[in-house]
């Protein structure tokens, strides 16, 4: 009979296996003891070693939050100016059919860029869908020669990595960092609720756990995330993207289970999610979020959502709060627009907002981590310049 996960670390088999010689040859090369190292991870690492101030700026922007680690981005520079491009050859299939969560993305790698511009001593003007006869020229930053300004959250772009730990029960994130976060909105079209207390709460989880469950029965979207998932360590060191096990913030022998054990078929990949949704990201969080806009179908105002994402996860990162996006009700909501099926979710983003004037675009988590968040993988510079 198969050995589960869960029974092999219950046995201890994790250590046995390791320190068997054969073993010792499977954990070195699933790596096991190479955590945060290699080619895939050196971005994180010589992000300000590059040539040029341009150069420098695209290797803070390479480092920004994004959709199943899928890095949808090109990049064209100049002296005078960095120009964003879209990379639809990396759209994340029917999870983002509408490319709601790209955009995003790509909204805070805008966010990064500036922070780096403003320490690298420009004063940056921005420019969104620039060009309206190109949709894939998604942002302009034109550089001017200014004072250096090196904030808190500058500093932070290499420590900022979602955390999918457990968050702490017994701390509570307070609310005047609730309003904090917020207040670093700088749009009017872009707004924060909260969902705090134990009914809002509960209300948020029936509805993300629902959303989870919906998205694993559908077999494309299914399909289109595990498509992201890099289980094996040669293969994350070749493609430099994607969903990893020590992304997952597991304790330390449940991701070395993880490496050694044979790969995880889809379905069990799934239900370990939903597992996990609802054991680890509902029960343990400390507040939900909900990132909204006016019109979710604008790409400038999810851009302006993405920026405001990353702006909070570094101010996060400052305070040591643990941040997470749980995108399942939005990416069913995306999905239902596509099929044009009964809008299970969409009425369920409407009755969290309780407005028609807001439309939710990102849900998130966010408490105290008990562990730390791992960097995932980063394709260079030099690979994602035009």
């Amino acid at each position: 009979m198969k050995m589960s996960r869960r029974t092999f670390l219950k046995t201890g088999g994790v250590l046995i296996v390791v320190v068997a010689g054969g073993g010792v040859y499977r954990a070195a090369d699933q790596g096991v003891f190479s955590s945060g190292q290699g080619l895939a991870y050196e971005p994180w690492k010589d992000w300000r070693d590059a040539t040029t101030s341009s150069e420098r700026i695209v290797g803070a922007g390479i480092l920004a939050a994004n959709p199943h680690n899928s890095q949808p981005w090109h990049f064209r520079i100049s002296e005078q100016a960095v120009d964003l491009y879209a990379d639809y050859t990396r759209q994340i299939g029917v999870i983002d059919p509408v490319q709601r969560e790209m955009h995003i993305g790509l909204g805070c790698a805008v966010e990064n860029m500036t922070l780096a511009a403003q320490a690298e001593g420009f004063t940056v003007e921005v420019s969104l869908l620039p060009d309206g006869t190109d949709p894939q020229h998604v942002a302009h930053l034109a550089l001017a020669a200014g004072q250096s300004q090196v904030s808190d959250l500058y500093n932070a772009i290499p420590n900022r990595h979602t955390n999918r730990s457990p968050y702490d029960l017994t701390r509570t994130v307070a609310p005047d960092m609730l309003a904090s976060l917020a207040a670093l909105s700088d749009d009017d079209a872009v707004q924060v609720f909260w969902y705090a207390d134990v009914a809002a709460k509960d209300k948020f989880g029936t509805y993300e756990l629902a959303a989870a469950e919906a998205l694993i029965a559908d077999e494309q979207q299914s399909i289109d995330s595990n498509h992201w998932w890099r289980q094996g360590w040669a293969d994350l060191q070749a493609h430099r993207d994607g969903i990893t096990i020590d992304a997952q913030s597991f304790d330390s022998l449940l991701d070395m289970a993880a490496k050694m054990l044979p790969d995880q078929s889809r379905q069990q990949g799934d239900a370990v999610f939903v597992q996990n949704t609802r054991d680890i990201y509902i029960s343990t969080a400390s507040a939900f979020g909900l990132i909204a806009v006016h019109d979710q179908k604008d790409n400038v105002q999810r851009m302006h959502a993405g920026q405001l994402w990353q702006r909070m996860h570094l101010w996060a990162t400052v305070h040591e709060l643990g941040m997470q996006p749980l995108n399942q009700m939005c990416e069913r909501a995306d999905r239902e627009r596509q099929q044009r099926i009964d809008p299970v979710f969409g009425r369920a983003l409407r009755d969290l907002t309780g407005s028609d004037d807001w439309q939710g675009i990102m849900p998130f988590r966010l408490g105290y981590p008990t562990r730390t968040g791992l960097a995932s993988p980063r394709r260079s510079i030099q690979e994602v310049l035009l």
